[in-house]
């Protein structure tokens, strides 16, 4: 985790850890995002959720475009500075989200490529972000899969406190296969916030599923 971090200029926009730069996700990021997000790698824990085309990385990152416009946060980019081990200076690591939901919460979360697993890099970008997203009036809200204890124990680190845990409105068809039949336990989820959510909000977000 970062000792010190770094915002430049009177925005949220650049933000630096002492390993990492991140910046706003835009289409210049797009064949390094698919690539991410298409990767079974990144998705042993809800394989549904691989990307198959680029209109869907697209989506994702004009979603994040509309995010920063409308609430001043959304999608970074997360590239390494110096010093990562067989990683050089600018290589894309990931991403990380607080984009605003239609539902007026911030969507928190990050994806990392698996080459940047294992330094401690997830906890160091998201602790920056997150610090960015705590100061906007907006709820900072996330979801993790209960069977992915990795992401669960990164965002209690750095802050975020478990309000709900329980199924996702998904349908079973989008959960893992398991010798041949879905697994729906695999589907149940933990929500963590920032601040007490009102019943409304909670609600709202435990039926994105």
């Amino acid at each position: 985790m970062p000792d010190t971090l770094t915002t430049h200029g009177s925005s949220a926009e650049h933000l630096t850890t002492p390993r990492l730069s991140l910046a706003p996700l835009g289409a210049a990021d797009l064949a390094e995002v698919h690539d991410l997000y298409a990767d079974p790698g990144t998705w042993l824990h809800l394989p549904a959720g691989r990307h198959s085309s680029l209109d869907q990385t697209e989506r994702l990152i004009t979603d994040s475009e509309r995010s920063w416009t409308v609430s001043g946060l959304g999608r970074w980019s997360i590239r390494s500075r110096t010093g990562l081990p067989g990683l050089p200076d600018g290589a894309f690591v990931g991403v990380v989200s607080a984009s605003l939901l239609d539902c007026g919460v911030r969507n928190f979360g990050y994806r990392l490529t698996p080459a940047s697993w294992g330094m401690g890099l997830a906890t160091e970008a998201a602790t920056a972000a997150l610090a960015e997203a705590r100061s906007s009036v907006y709820p900072v809200t996330a979801r993790a899969l209960a069977n992915n204890p990795a992401s669960l124990r990164v965002l209690e680190r750095i802050g975020l406190t478990r309000v709900w845990s329980g199924h996702g409105t998904g349908s079973a068809s989008a959960a893992p296969s398991v010798n041949g039949r879905a697994d729906t336990t695999a589907l149940q989820r933990v929500i963590f916030a920032d601040r007490p959510l009102a019943p409304n909000l909670l609600a709202a977000v435990i039926r994105l599923g």
